[in-house]
């Protein structure tokens, strides 16, 4: 039996081996035609540039990305090595823009969905800096990186044919809202509302991401992107009406079902709708349930009048599906300021890794670029390789690395006195690439093989000794430079992005009241509200995922219920957007909601004591407008507690 079982383990360990080199195959063939072609076209010298390019295919081989990003790809690529050149030509260059491209491209390009998104980029540049040349080199680098990018987009384009001629948004939109009616369906079926609440939370949080993707910096969104923020919000009142503990107990449960069950029927007609004629049609169905159908004051009726609004947008303000969009626009400037703005938040984590990552680059880079020792370059190289978003694996990665790093040298040494002369050294550095690719990244095997690569293309030029001792000497100082910025600048231990995450929730729920008070005064684009929604559920997520691994379970308890809790008064805040901006309310209210949102803003636990504040709640002459607000307020009761 101990051997079966040991026979078991090893036949699993040479299948998940092939898994991986398969699945490294098109990356090591697309490394090795890149290394021969720009060898043979322009020098050994300027392969550089076939790393970052790789990480790219990498991130963008699984996904139908849109056609119009292709050539954007290219032409970052290009701008890039010209600022990396530039900042190669002296002191003050290197500090500046090693203090401001890697720091922009991770704050612009990362988020907790995608912490990694900024790598590839990044990479280029620091890549593309390594070795200062002259004008006339750059020149020549400058063509090989155009002919890698003109490779890159090729290869990417003939991914995309092969997988779908253009990205599917309707399909996620369509699944996403059948997925919708059959939660309304089971509903009415008397299904337990936990197991229906996480299929929604699901559901809202693909959109989310969906939402997070589709936005642009410089571009206003697009329809695509302004039906994930209609559907993220369907999805988001869908879940708090389940989560609440009222209705899981069957309290709020008197309404007909038969109501959820034409709700759903409603949504699968506005999923099937195509042509103008049709929405048309809907349209009219959903105004005539507004104006007749009358339900008692509660989150019952808030969320069914809430759902026929949005899908009252869904079918009149965007484009018929199946109709080609119109081009992007680019947002206006103060939008764009905005976006930069919430950004610069030294509470999120992205910002506190892109300080880091600005830090360590200024320091490694500048040190290269004066000392001007052999293969100094390996510094800015392993720096930017051992720094992580995650602190934990960054961390990880300093102790892997310089183990790694020595198996590599063994590893170099027992195969330098086989593998001779020049064209020997290629193709074992194509294998050793091959595994890298093949490797879980950060790992010490990944590290053996990547710097078993280094060291025999370095044996072509110094001595195989000089090139172990001074691949040790940089990855040791790297991990000493990495260790003392990420303990220094801005550290972001999971403990500390936690506390962040939840200072974070706050903000863009003060962000949302004022959202509010300006709504009642002026009409305020639909996409802003959706924006706020998917960012805090972005930080929500994260912060709950956390909370829910603590180890002591009181302190795990109090913190999920907190977090439950704000999330339950963000949602009361959306509640109210949405009553100003349906135009059901009178003038009175939306006098009342604009003084109210300047007094909850900022101190929701202080302000929901005062009985000023409730009296003033009273006085509204809206059912809807008193239940959400009353519920905001007693929510804001048990934070305080």
């Amino acid at each position: 039996m101990e051997g079966t079982g040991a026979f078991g383990r090893a036949a699993h360990t040479g299948r998940d081996v092939g898994a991986r080199i398969a699945g490294a195959l098109s990356s090591g063939a697309l490394y090795t035609f890149l290394f021969a072609t720009i060898t043979a076209l322009f020098g050994s010298a300027y392969t550089l540039v076939i790393s970052p390019v790789i990480v790219i295919f990498r991130t963008r081989r699984n996904a139908v990305i849109p056609l119009a990003l292709l050539p954007r790809i290219a032409v970052s690529l290009i701008a890039l090595n010209a600022l990396a050149h530039l900042a190669t030509t002296g002191a003050g260059w290197c500090v500046a823009l090693n203090a401001a491209v890697p720091f922009l491209l991770a704050l612009v390009q990362s988020s907790q969905f995608e912490p990694k998104a900024y790598f590839g980029y990044v990479m280029a540049f620091v890549f593309l800096e390594l070795k200062p040349l002259t004008p006339a080199g750059f020149a020549v680098q400058l063509a090989a990186t155009a002919y890698a990018a003109l490779v890159l987009t090729a290869v990417l384009a003939l991914t995309r044919w092969l997988k779908g001629r253009a990205p599917h948004p309707e399909r996620d939109l369509d699944e996403g809202l059948e997925t919708l009616a059959r939660v309304l369906d089971r509903i009415a079926e008397g299904e337990g509302a936990e197991s229906l609440a996480s299929e929604a939370t699901a559901l809202e949080r693909a959109f989310d991401r969906l939402c997070y993707r589709a936005r642009g910096l410089v571009r206003a969104p697009d329809g695509v992107a302004m039906r994930y923020y209609l559907y993220a919000t369907l999805f988001q009142r869908a879940v708090y009406l389940l989560d609440d503990a009222s209705w899981q107990r069957g309290d709020e449960r008197a309404i007909d079902p038969s109501s959820f069950h034409d709700l759903a029927a409603l949504v699968r007609q506005v999923r099937a709708a195509r042509t103008p004629e049709e929405h048309a049609v809907i349209r009219r169905c959903l105004q005539m349930l507004l104006d007749l159908v009358e339900m008692p004051e509660g989150r019952v009726r808030i969320f069914f009048r809430s759902m026929l609004h949005t899908l009252m947008l869904i079918v009149s303000d965007e484009p018929a599906r199946g109709r080609r969009l119109a081009a992007a626009r680019m947002a206006p400037a103060r939008e764009v300021l905005r976006s930069v703005l919430d950004l610069i938040d030294p509470d999120a984590a992205q910002f506190r890794f892109a300080t880091r990552l600005a830090a360590v680059m200024v320091t490694t880079s500048t040190v290269s670029l004066l000392w001007g020792f052999e293969h100094v370059y390996w510094l800015p190289l392993n720096a930017f390789l051992l720094l992580m978003p995650s602190y934990e694996e960054s961390a990880h990665r300093m102790r892997t690395r310089p183990v790694g790093t020595a198996l590599g040298c063994i590893l170099v040494f027992a195969c330098g006195h086989v593998v001779q002369g020049t064209l020997a050294v290629y193709a074992f550095c194509m294998v050793m690439i091959l595994f890298v690719y093949a490797c879980t990244p950060g790992s010490w095997q990944q590290a053996v093989f990547s710097s078993s690569f280094a060291l025999m293309m370095a044996s072509l030029t110094i001595g195989e000794a000089t090139a172990m001792a001074l691949r040790l000497l940089f990855v040791l100082l790297a991990v000493a430079i990495v260790l003392v910025v990420n303990r220094f600048v801005l550290p972001s231990r999971r403990e500390r992005i936690y506390e962040g995450n939840k200072r974070q929730l706050m903000r863009i729920e003060d962000a949302y009241w004022d959202l509010v008070a300006a709504s009642v005064v002026r009409h305020v684009p639909q996409h802003r509200s959706g924006e706020m929604l998917s960012a805090f559920h972005l930080v929500y997520e994260e912060a709950y995922a956390y909370a829910q691994g603590l180890d002591d379970a009181a302190e795990r308890s109090r913190e999920t219920g907190r977090l439950v809790v704000l999330w339950h008064m963000f949602s009361e805040v959306e509640q109210v957007e949405y009553l100003v901006q349906s135009g059901e309310l009178p003038e009175g209210d939306l006098a009342l909601v604009r003084t109210l949102a300047m007094r909850l803003k900022g101190r929701p636990a202080v302000s929901s004591t005062s009985h000023a504040t409730v009296a003033l709640i009273d006085e509204a002459a809206s059912d809807d407008l008193r239940y959400a607000l009353h519920r905001y307020v007693e929510n804001g009761r048990r934070l305080a507690s």
